[in-house]
């Protein structure tokens, strides 16, 4: 069964979202929350503007808070765009590019304060072209909806699941070992089975080495999947 959230991975650098612009532009993190008074809501506005403190003198302090919250509401608004585009829209997975900077970010993670490692599934789903050309565009989005949703029950809430192509999926699994990863890859193997009347998947395992990058780290689990298949092609 999948673990829950670990308490040590609370929020940090890990978010897809960006950072709050006016937060960035003043060297303050600041949400919707906290409390600002009168001198700070100045300094922010000011500062995220691009204007010097004095060049606010003719507004009030209702126009400057009016005005630093428009602002605010524009970078929420600007998050919540950012979170959309990250994501597939059919599977719910993360996009290739957003989940390329989240694998990007577990190995920094990683390197910075160690861990199990880092172990990442290649999976294809069997027989997706078969599916489409028989029975039609509709049943190929199910099963890969279905797929994923079967894949995200048997991870952890904070492990990764990317759309790296039409049919193609990567599974990162940040502070786990190969042998964690090879436990897990069987697990998702069967769960898919099971949730989808017997479809099945290929998937490859690569865990994190010395000089991996995340494009490395992918490219030898996508490596791993086509050895494993031939060899099953051969036991055949």
């Amino acid at each position: 069964m999948p673990d829950p959230v670990d308490p040590q991975r609370a929020p940090d650098d890990s978010s897809d979202l960006p950072v709050d612009l006016v937060g960035w532009a003043t060297g303050h993190r600041l949400t919707a929350e906290e409390p600002v008074g009168p001198e700070l809501a100045r300094e922010l506005l000011s500062t995220a503007l691009g204007l010097r403190s004095n060049q606010l003198a003719g507004l009030s302090d209702t126009d400057v808070a009016a005005g630093l919250e428009r602002l605010r509401a524009l970078v929420r608004q600007i998050q919540r765009l950012s979170a959309a585009a990250a994501v597939d829209d059919l599977t719910g997975a993360l996009r290739r590019g957003a989940g390329l900077q989240a694998l990007t970010r577990e190995i920094a993670r990683f390197h910075r304060f160690g861990g199990k490692g880092v172990a990442t599934i290649f999976i294809d789903v069997d027989g997706l072209k078969h599916i489409n050309d028989s029975e039609g565009h509709a049943a190929g989005d199910t099963l890969l909806a279905d797929v994923v949703a079967a894949i995200r029950e048997r991870l952890r809430a904070y492990d990764l699941v990317i759309r790296w192509g039409g049919d193609e999926f990567v599974c990162v699994l940040p502070d786990a070992t190969r042998e964690d990863g090879e436990r897990t890859l069987a697990d998702i193997e069967q769960h898919v089975r099971d949730r989808t009347s017997g479809r099945s998947v290929s998937s490859g395992l690569a865990s994190l080495e010395s000089g991996d990058t995340a494009a490395t780290l992918v490219d030898r689990a996508d490596q791993a999947l086509y050895a494993r298949r031939e060899v099953l092609r051969a036991q055949a």
